[in-house]
């Protein structure tokens, strides 16, 4: 019975090879991040639709770019978390490769644009900042846009409203921020770090135990939201703290927080010399196409509307002088229009953005740089 059983499951073994089917674990757990994804990862993505996802040799989710800007090109470095890492699309589908081939053209001549994708699934501001420190400026970016979350980004910002115990945390200390990692230096995290990723080192390799996992992460995932109403899914894993002007507490600290790292990424790309772009992305509930829906969840917030986040980042951004790119207005009237969802799957409201909404951003963002790039401004 074992050799019938080891035979088995070599021949599935085998047999997943052949076919090229994977399911692997794209993550590891890192010292500096809390976590990253795994360079040379590659397999099949299979949460919110299904495609087949690489990680470059650089970790990130993107094609593999030499470090020396070519002569010409005009290298442009997007910041973000799971919206921008974008794996429930096709690669060439993502917002940002879509915006590489719209700026060719309209540029056109001797410029060749470049566009480096430096999003990780589950980054917050400050590792968005910390990425950009440590892994971005050696690329020569001409442009960084820091692609923000509104839906997450602020609140990961705070310890006590994120209460991620792997993700490190910037505070501010008499008007200046200060790196707090500490939950990445003990010896929990290193525990936590050996064992996880020799884990995931092992399980990598075994594709039989990939396509089980993969079956259970199906189940659950199916169960997780049979009984969540259309406001529900809009609103799925979303604190509508977001939607409110903070007085006091921990979501007016978490803006304070998150405004300084805008601020300081601004700063260092003034000191390079490159531009600094910050570009609010939308929520579900602001961009579903039926009015009706959007004014009964502000209603049940107990707001007026759901664009609080975006105006106070424009405001920001007019404070520091630097380019915005604000979709929630455009996209909200495309998915008007045309009655489209840009965020989920018919079957889900919620969640990331499709590829009818990655094309609607793409469209919104070349358009905007291609113009600032012909003025040369």
């Amino acid at each position: 019975m074992a050799a019938t059983l080891a035979l088995t499951l070599a021949l599935c073994e085998l047999g997943l090879w052949l076919a090229d089917i994977s399911y692997p674990e794209f993550g590891r757990m890192d010292e500096v991040f809390g976590w990253a994804p795994w360079p040379g990862a590659r397999g099949i993505y299979a949460v919110e639709g299904r495609t087949e996802l690489t990680i470059n040799a650089a970790g990130f989710r993107d094609v593999e770019h030499v470090l020396a800007k070519p002569p010409g090109t005009i290298r442009i470095a997007v910041l973000g978390d799971s919206l921008t890492e974008a794996r429930e699309v096709a690669l060439e589908d993502t917002y940002w490769r879509l915006t590489q081939r719209a700026l060719s053209a309209c540029l056109g001549g001797d410029r060749h644009v470049e566009v480096l994708s430096f999003g990780v699934n589950g980054y917050g501001t400050a590792q968005e900042y910390m990425v950009l420190t440590t892994r971005v400026w050696r690329y020569e970016p001409d442009i960084v846009l820091l692609a923000f979350f509104t839906g997450n980004d602020v609140w990961n910002s705070h310890r006590a409203l994120d209460g991620h115990e792997d993700r490190p945390y910037f505070v501010l200390r008499e008007g200046a921020l200060a790196l707090d990692d500490t939950n990445l230096r003990s010896s929990r995290f290193r525990l936590a770090q050996a064992w996880t990723n020799a884990k995931r080192h092992v399980f990598n390799r075994l594709r039989t135990l990939q396509v089980l996992n993969q079956a259970y992460r199906n189940v659950r995932a199916s169960q997780k939201y049979a009984d969540f109403d259309l406001a529900a899914q809009l609103g799925a894993g979303l604190d509508p703290g977001i939607y409110r002007e903070p007085v006091a507490g921990p979501w007016a600290e978490a803006w304070s927080v998150t405004e300084a790292l805008i601020d300081r990424m601004a700063r260092s790309a003034a000191e390079r010399r490159a531009q600094f772009w910050l570009m609010t992305l939308t929520n579900p509930a602001q961009v579903y196409p039926d009015p009706a829906v959007r004014a009964a969840i502000a209603q049940t917030i107990g707001v007026p509307d759901l664009d609080y986040p975006d105006r106070r980042l424009a405001s920001l951004a007019a404070r520091l002088g630097i380019p915005l790119v604000r979709l929630v207005e455009p996209l909200r009237r495309l998915a008007e229009a045309e009655g489209t969802r840009l965020h989920g799957s018919d079957a889900f409201a919620g969640g990331h953005w499709n590829a009818a909404g990655h094309g609607a951003v793409a469209a919104v963002l070349a358009g905007q740089l291609c113009t600032a790039l012909n003025d040369g401004s």
